[in-house]
């Protein structure tokens, strides 16, 4: 699943902040221990984000800026994250 589409569909099953696990794709240690799902919705509440295929743009480029880091890499058929090399089953 691509980025943007991964976010939106976390969002879109989230919409009381309610974070329990990562966005499909994004390391779920990194998600929890360094509050990027605290800091997002932050963000996206400083933006007033209601619509959010208006916004696709300002998500993407959130995404880029912050959450690119903590993107699982496929490597030897597991995941692992650059951040904190975790690896998880693919």
């Amino acid at each position: 699943m691509n980025s943007l589409k991964s976010i939106l569909t976390f969002i879109k099953n989230n919409p009381n902040n309610n974070i329990e696990k990562a966005p499909e794709g994004y390391c779920p240690n990194c998600w929890g221990r360094q509050e990027y799902g605290g800091n997002f919705y932050k963000a996206l509440k400083a933006e007033s984000i209601k619509d959010l295929q208006r916004k696709k743009g300002w998500i993407t480029s959130y995404a880029e800026k912050n959450l690119n880091g903590i993107r699982l890499q496929g490597k030897q058929g597991r995941l692992m994250c650059n951040v904190c090399f975790e690896n998880y089953d693919q």
